[in-house]
């Protein structure tokens, strides 16, 4: 697995705040930051950490929080640092009734058991999001890529200049090659391939995963190389 003993800067103002298993991100952008996902509960105290002693920055200088898909180890720090920071969230509504607390995870006996756990320990809340997103849509220079699959919401985020491609957990970097996440984490295999297809005429030079390493080359070949096996 994947591991991240530091915080670092990846390309010149984006940073990863990987942890063990689990990556979120720091884009900065023209004075604001937008956060992409939050990673499991318990990761504010390190996000704002980080906000502050590395980047110089005030917390509430995160003006948006960006949720790549609503699974719980990618919004389970979403309610503190919304209400520290007061920012804005952004997710497809096909995702949002999960951070609104409509839906459960979709998980077995054991995951959910420890997801409910988690949420008395840390005592996350529900979230209204203020901001829908939809494919095609553009925030900061980034691209929205609906790519469903992983999860009826799951989304992509692609800034054409920086040939930067946040990608959530449809995909893993491991061993030098790009691999899905795996037959029981993709429940409509169909719609995933569709996913995976809608990003082959993108220009892509870096892939920034949900859990594993980042690609910091030749990511449009990678994937194509994937694609074909798939």
């Amino acid at each position: 697995m994947y591991h991240m003993d530091d915080n670092m800067e990846i390309v010149p103002r984006i940073h990863n705040l990987g942890g063990k298993s689990v990556n979120y991100y720091l884009v900065e952008d023209d004075g604001e930051i937008i956060l992409i996902d939050t990673g499991l509960p318990g990761n504010s105290s390190k996000i704002v950490d980080y906000v502050e002693k590395t980047l110089k920055r005030k917390p509430q200088d995160i003006k948006t929080i960006v949720i790549t898909h609503s699974h719980f180890d990618h919004v389970g720090s979403l309610s503190k640092i919304k209400e520290i920071t007061g920012a804005q969230v952004a997710i497809h509504p096909a995702d949002a009734d999960y951070v609104r607390g409509k839906t459960k995870h979709i998980g077995g006996t054991f995951i959910n058991a420890l997801i409910k756990l988690f949420q008395i320990v840390y005592r996350t809340k529900p979230v209204e999001p203020e901001i829908m997103l939809k494919d095609c849509d553009v925030m900061s220079g980034y691209q929205v890529i609906h790519t469903p699959g992983h999860s009826p919401g799951s989304i992509c985020l692609y800034n054409p200049e920086k040939k930067v491609i946040f990608v959530g957990d449809i995909l893993q970097y491991k061993n030098g090659r790009l691999q899905s996440p795996g037959k029981k984490l993709i429940p409509e295999p169909e719609k995933y391939g569709e996913s995976l297809r809608k990003l082959l005429d993108l220009d892509i030079k870096i892939i920034l995963t949900g859990h594993t390493a980042p690609v910091t080359s030749g990511g449009g070949e990678l994937l194509r190389e994937f694609v074909k096996t798939f």
